[in-house]
């Protein structure tokens, strides 16, 4: 049995679980005429998590990015629309353009535990280390599944001289979701 690498990223602060009704939202929250949904569930996430997102002495916020032709077929990103609300209640700069995904990667949900982590190998980089070094991330997405994702993006956060990467989701899979 082959295991998942170890997850990068220092910690997660969710809603809740990924089942029923969040697995719900976030499919809607995935489509622009859902925009107001998203930013209903950021605000949501901002109101009950703030404790805890506040404590994390994050620098920025960064939501994970789409890659640019599935931005251009879905016309919204619900990880951004999350960010900025996080960023309005937090007094935190939301820095969109930062992560860059680049390279077109297979959707998550269409693959095994295994496969997500090699799917995601190498699809992000970021435009600029300036201000990297030392600094602590928040990092945003809709939701945490295996990890891979979040993982990939945390390590080339690090490698570029970041400190300390959190993941802020709506949901996360726990177990067999």
């Amino acid at each position: 049995m082959c295991k998942t690498p170890p997850l990068l990223f220092d910690t997660v602060v969710t809603i809740g679980g990924y089942h029923s009704k969040l697995r719900d939202i976030i499919f809607r929250m995935k489509q622009p005429q859902h925009e107001s949904l998203a930013l209903a569930m950021g605000r949501l996430l901002a109101q009950k998590r703030f404790s805890e997102l506040s404590g994390l002495g994050a620098d920025m916020i960064v939501p994970v990015p789409m890659y640019w032709t599935r931005r251009l077929r879905r016309g919204t990103n619900s990880a951004e629309l999350v960010a900025w609300c996080l960023g309005r209640k937090l007094g935190l700069p939301v820095r969109r353009r930062l992560l860059v995904r680049c390279k077109n990667t297979k959707p998550q949900s269409e693959l095994s535990p295994k496969k997500r982590f090699r799917n995601m190998r190498g699809a992000f980089r970021v435009r600029s280390q300036r201000g990297l070094h030392g600094a602590r991330v928040l990092l945003v997405d809709d939701v945490l599944t295996t990890g891979a994702t979040g993982s990939e993006a945390a390590g080339v956060f690090k490698k570029a001289g970041a400190s300390m990467v959190a993941v802020a989701v709506i949901a996360r899979a726990q177990g067999k979701e």
